[in-house]
């Protein structure tokens, strides 16, 4: 019986650079290059390990080892890291320059090029943000304030009236820590006024009194309550900051008026009617300090207007 014997053709074995250099993708992409190999130029010979690592502590210079093992030997590798250049300082006349530059409310780019025209060698951007960055932090108000921090910002500026007409003062401030009664918890109440907001509010008969967003503290609204003119000016006699914008809230915003007008001897206020929105809250806060008024809703005015 006879036997067929099919021999078939082996390709011949090509290596990973031949392939690298020579291969066409199937697809007709390009040729993909060949890769670089590193030229290594012998700079320096050192008789071991140790002499090796005293030369490099000399230069500044920073290394790891690591072993290579073969089937034929085994080699030692020191790899060199030129140590990162540390950046130099900011000079403390220059930091005076920038800080005379910020208080005239420059901007970055305009504070180098200051420095650039008193012949001053400027830092870099980063450097420059982060020592304005520092500036603002001490100069202004902190990002955040805790409950203690608020009542002793109270205390503090509750003790005695001031002499001018116009440096603000606390009329009254309430600090309440957890407080079981109510969900909310801590809650905190402060009344901030001047002697001449005080003196226009003993003469006025008409109040306007309102919570806005447009004007926060720490996220908090402001609770503004004044007087209208004939020219339809808004005359303020004081604002108030609270954790809440209950009944109990507005109407402490009313008792503080009243407290801070004792504290200057002036009359006391009996106004004739309130000017609010349509607010259940301001309007029995309202009647609960001045009695039963007149109340004149902003939104129906409007509409009649």
């Amino acid at each position: 019986m006879a036997t067929t014997t099919v021999i078939g053709e082996v390709p011949p074995y090509v290596s990973d650079d031949e392939m690298d250099a020579s291969e066409m993708e199937h697809n007709g992409n390009k040729k993909r290059e060949k890769k670089r190999q590193r030229n290594w130029v012998e700079k320096m010979v050192f008789i071991n390990t140790e002499e090796a690592e005293e030369a490099m502590i000399k230069e500044d210079q920073r290394s790891y080892h690591h072993t290579n093992t073969t089937a034929t030997e085994k080699r030692n590798f020191i790899d060199v890291i030129k140590s990162k250049l540390v950046p130099s300082r900011i000079p403390t006349e220059v930091k005076t320059i920038i800080q005379e530059s910020f208080e005239l409310k420059l901007k970055p780019k305009a504070i180098i090029e200051v420095l650039h025209e008193c012949g001053i060698t400027t830092p870099s951007i980063h450097q420059l943000n982060n020592f304005l960055r520092t500036i603002k932090s001490k100069k202004l108000d902190p990002t955040s304030i805790s409950l203690g921090e608020i009542e002793q910002w109270c205390l503090k500026s509750s003790q005695s009236i001031p002499e001018s007409d116009d440096a603000p003062f606390f009329a009254l401030y309430q600090i309440i820590y957890d407080d079981d009664g109510d969900i909310n918890e801590n809650k905190f109440r402060f009344f901030i006024t001047i002697k001449r907001l005080l003196q226009t509010a003993s003469i006025s008969k008409k109040i306007h009194a309102d919570a806005t967003y447009k004007l926060v503290w720490q996220g908090f609204p402001v609770l503004i309550i004044g007087a209208t003119d004939l020219d339809r000016h808004l005359h303020l006699f004081g604002m108030a900051i609270c954790s809440n914008e209950t009944t109990q809230d507005f109407r402490f915003r009313f008792r503080s008026l009243q407290k801070g007008m004792k504290k200057l001897n002036l009359e006391e206020i009996d106004p004739d009617f309130l000017i609010a929105d349509d607010a259940d809250a301001i309007r029995n806060a309202f009647q609960d300090v001045f009695g039963e008024k007149k109340w004149l809703c902003v939104g129906r005015i409007c509409v009649e207007m």
